[in-house]
């Protein structure tokens, strides 16, 4: 078996620095803050730059299938870089979701000629639907109509094409659905930069694009990757929140020196850096495991779980460290921080995770009954 590549190669590198010029000279943070009041920010112009200009958007498509032929280690990278920078772009919608549907067998002329044909493509399963459930039957096929409805969909505001996963008289099913034809109800949550949407489904017409075990497979094959990518964005988030923290407490004079000199300060931000050099590692595990199709289970509960716990725990000692200008609303720090936990709570919440680390590394369940439950008989 192949050791695991945690370091990134120079072509990663250079995307990343591709990637972050782009991102960084487009950045408008207090826009942002401003235009997510009235909904999910949505930067048309930057992604035309990331999908057509880069070809980003199919980034993990095969070259024969139409897309640009990388893999998750890639996809990772330009992951962080969006969560590091909150880029008001489909992202993890399109390119980590609805082409991870797209397989390393499929040619230019099957699901990829759907998912490409106008983007951003979304898939339309809930944010919080955990990675490990089995297909979902809430959308049912009937007659080529599609009826049912999907919670928190994410980034499908803006999607020229929605897959559903659906369940047909002979099984489970996945179609394109007539976008036109789609209802679409925005939602409002904690993370106001986050594009989640109530997709409802009433006798929508669409085109069949995979059955069976196939769709059941692909479908499982594009959640796995897309708790991954969130996870890498999640490290994404947490660096950022790390630098925003280390740059104050560099900058910031209280009782005439740096609050960054004092004892306690370092002490934060010591323990901040560990868990992003921690999340770092799991995270490029979790891609390297998907690349070479092993130890996948553990490794993308490992990465949700780890990276997560990071980003929340970074971003919310960012907001200590800035004192009471990281309470402000004007302030970006709370975006992390609310990007952090709303992603937490996306793809299965962590006792998901913890369960399946637990069954492949044999762990046995503790005895007795769950936590916070009444012992007495």
């Amino acid at each position: 078996m192949n050791e695991p590549r945690l370091t990134y190669s120079d072509l990663e590198q250079e995307l990343r620095d591709t990637v972050a010029r782009l991102l960084a000279s487009r950045e408008d943070l207090p826009g942002l803050i401003v235009a997510m009041e009235e909904a999910p920010p949505f930067d048309a112009s930057l992604w035309r730059s990331l999908d057509d200009e880069m070809g980003l958007g199919a980034l993990i498509v095969p070259d024969a299938a139409g897309g640009s032929g990388a893999g998750p280690h890639e996809l990772g990278v330009v992951m962080e870089e969006i969560g590091r920078h909150l880029a008001p772009v489909p992202y993890l919608g399109h390119a980590a979701l609805a082409c991870g549907l797209v397989d390393d067998a499929d040619d230019a002329d099957g699901i990829a000629k759907t998912v490409l044909s106008a983007t951003p493509a979304a898939l339309a399963v809930p944010f919080g639907r955990g990675w490990t459930e089995p297909f979902p039957a809430t959308v049912t096929w009937r007659e080529g109509r599609l009826d049912g409805t999907v919670p928190l969909v994410v980034d499908a505001s803006h999607a020229s094409v929605v897959l559903v996963p659906a369940v047909g008289a002979d099984g489970p099913v996945l179609v394109a659905a007539d976008a036109a034809a789609v209802v679409r109800t925005p939602v409002t949550t904690l993370d106001l930069t986050r594009d989640l949407t109530d997709v409802s489904l009433d006798g929508t017409p669409g085109e069949v694009v995979a059955e069976g075990e196939d769709a059941v497979r692909r479908l499982a094959r594009a959640t796995r990757l897309g708790t991954v990518a969130l996870a890498c964005e999640q490290l994404g988030v947490a660096q950022r929140a790390l630098d925003l923290a280390v740059e104050h407490a560099a900058t910031r004079v209280q009782f005439g020196r740096p609050v960054g000199s004092f004892q306690a300060v370092k002490h934060l931000l010591a323990e901040a850096w560990a868990e992003v050099t921690q999340a770092r590692a799991v995270a490029r595990y979790a891609v390297d495991c998907l690349t070479r199709q092993d130890d996948v289970p553990i490794a993308v509960a490992l990465a949700s779980s780890v990276c997560s716990a990071a980003a929340v725990s970074v971003a919310e000692t960012c907001l200590q460290i800035h004192g009471g200008i990281g309470f402000s609303w004007e302030h970006p720090a709370h975006l992390y921080v609310k990007r952090a936990k709303s992603n937490s709570l996306a793809f299965g919440p962590l006792d998901t995770h913890l369960d399946v680390i637990a069954e492949h590394a044999d762990l046995p369940a503790p005895a007795g009954p769950p936590c916070g439950e009444d012992h007495a008989s």
